[in-house]
């Protein structure tokens, strides 16, 4: 991995548009929602003759099962239900169109035909006590992709798993994250974790104020050349890969990295429940387990999941 994981470093905090955030997997896990239930296998859609994505051999528990070339969709329900229907460690699904896009917490994910990329991946659940890092990971890893790509941008994260990019020096929400769990498959464990990214909208495309593209966020609004979304796939799923070995060889080395990429860290946020209610202060850190630890009104909380908001200076 070089210097990939000291690369994603904090970005400026002020003026961050408000989002929301995804959540993590497991039941055993507070930081993890409702495990995802295959629905049965049905036939796979035609694979795309586009080319795989980083198959090969990589540190960790990646280096025991090789990503599969990459299946390719040009309209699918969902790239995650599609991989829980046959959740081979390794499987990748990907797709330019989805019908039915999961979001966290029931939410749907739209963007419209051939603007954007559904990537899902199945991998070996680690541990317990690292379980609730894997959403986090898959974050980290689209904005090592994003920022390492030939047509790079500047990209940060926001707690636990959005990656934000700057759109006429706003930040705003290019990519979200999910991750969930299937726990008793013929391979054990696995996470299904997808990410889905803003490629190529333009503004009149998106569907909230606080949303982004790739496109948008390197200005000029020129359509990204040819191949641009393939090798950021390739890209991410290496970078996914990598972190993922490290995660157990060392978590301290991701964990590092994440806070040093995370731009929740030190802003004035407002931290909305999943049970209702909203806490606000200061997000100070982020814990062993991947919760944020929020100061304010003289105490310290811990939260495992949650949407946050981050508040503007006065």
């Amino acid at each position: 991995m070089g210097d990939n994981l000291s690369r994603a470093r904090r970005g400026p905090t002020a003026r961050v548009q408000e989002g929301c955030v995804g959540e993590a997997l497991l039941v055993t896990h507070p930081l993890c929602g409702e495990p995802l239930l295959a629905e049965g296998v049905r036939r796979r859609g035609e694979q795309w003759a586009r080319g795989s994505s980083g198959a090969g051999h990589y540190p960790g528990p990646m280096a025991r099962i090789p990503w599969e070339p990459s299946e390719w969709h040009p309209s699918i329900d969902s790239t995650n239900l599609e991989a829980a229907r046959d959740p081979r460690p390794g499987r990748v699904v990907v797709a330019d169109h989805q019908s039915g896009g999961l979001g966290r917490r029931g939410r749907s994910w739209t963007a419209p035909p051939d603007t954007a990329v559904a990537i899902s991946a199945v991998l070996p659940a680690p541990g317990p006590d690292l379980i609730g890092w894997v959403p986090l990971v898959a974050g980290l890893s689209v904005v090592q992709a994003l920022q390492e790509s030939r047509y790079a941008v500047p990209a940060v994260l926001k707690w636990p798993n959005d990656v934000l990019v700057q759109e006429e020096g706003e930040w705003h929400k290019v990519c979200g994250v999910l991750a969930q769990a299937i726990p008793d498959t013929p391979a054990g464990s696995v996470v299904v974790v997808g990410a889905g990214v803003n490629i190529d909208q333009v503004r009149d495309q998106l569907p909230v104020a606080t949303a982004t593209s790739w496109r948008l966020s390197r200005g000029g609004g020129a359509p990204l050349p040819e191949g641009a979304r393939e090798q950021l796939v390739a890209d991410y799923l290496q970078r996914l890969a990598d972190l993922m070995g490290v995660l157990e060889e060392d978590p301290e080395r991701v964990r590092t990295a994440y806070r040093q990429g995370c731009s929740t860290l030190g802003q004035e946020v407002a931290v909305h429940l999943p049970a209702g209610g909203t806490r606000t202060g200061r997000a100070v850190a982020v814990d062993q387990s991947g919760a944020l630890v929020v100061e304010g009104g003289g105490a310290r909380t811990v939260h495992v999941a949650g949407d946050v908001v981050h508040v503007r200076p006065a």
